[in-house]
């Protein structure tokens, strides 16, 4: 995956719409390079090591949230900016990851 724009990709909400406690809040949300593979929220796929990802850390409904984003999904974040695009490759990432769990029976 090349690279995308960062501070587009963290300007962002992944969770933009959700309903959550009134004491939500984020800790953390930072791009970092990844180091070893880790499963991406999003899309389900494994974020590589060496390449740049999206890490957010969170307290939600009271418990503490890490959240993963690949370069992909990233690249797919910050794409939504774009006039010509209008959210729809981000959306198309995210229906990839529920398509994932459905395939696993759910998660």
């Amino acid at each position: 995956m090349g690279t995308f724009d960062e501070v587009a990709c963290l300007d962002v909400n992944p969770f933009e719409g959700d309903f959550g406690a009134p004491d939500d809040r984020v800790l953390e949300d930072k791009i970092v390079t990844t180091r070893k593979a880790a499963k991406c929220g999003c899309c389900m796929q494994d974020a590589q090591p060496g390449e740049r990802s999206r890490v957010i850390a969170a307290i939600f409904d009271g418990q503490l949230m890490r959240y993963r984003f690949c370069a992909a999904c990233c690249a797919a974040m910050a794409k939504c900016w774009d006039e010509d695009d209008d959210g729809e490759t981000w959306a198309a990432r995210a229906r990839m990851g529920r398509e994932a769990a459905d395939a696993k029976g759910g998660a």
